[in-house]
């Protein structure tokens, strides 16, 4: 399994996230007009460090995890579920997670024609072997 599938796996399987986005957990981009509160991650860089056999077993992937939600408290309830889920270490789908790294936060917003979009933006290193 890919990291970015255990990673999904690791936050739907998290109650406090699923009671606030049900299954609304995708890679790169938010479905237009979906329903909020929902979640995005971008794999931000992905570095794959070698030895002089391969390439290491575990390492280092900087992701970005955008909670969108509609209103500032709900995205930034959505943020701690978040974290809660992310930042210890843990197994899914045959991936091993280590203790998440150099985590950041940053609020926005943003305005649409038709919505005001509240947005708590993580920024995380996840230790893996996927």
């Amino acid at each position: 399994m890919s990291y970015e599938t255990a990673t999904t796996r690791r936050l739907l399987d998290a109650p406090e996230v699923t009671a606030l986005v049900e299954q609304r957990v995708d890679w790169d981009r938010r479905e237009q007009g979906a329903p909020l509160s929902a979640i995005t991650l971008e794999t931000i860089n992905d570095p794959r460090p070698q030895h002089f056999k391969g390439f290491y077993a575990t390492r280092g992937t900087r992701v970005q995890v955008n909670c969108w939600a509609a209103s500032r408290a709900a995205a930034v309830q959505l943020r701690d579920a978040v974290l809660a889920a992310l930042v210890g270490p843990a197994e899914a789908g045959g991936v091993r997670f280590q203790r998440a790294q150099d985590i950041s936060i940053r609020p926005t917003f943003e305005r649409t024609e038709t919505e005001e979009l509240y947005r708590e933006i993580i920024d995380i290193t996840l230790w893996h072997n996927g």
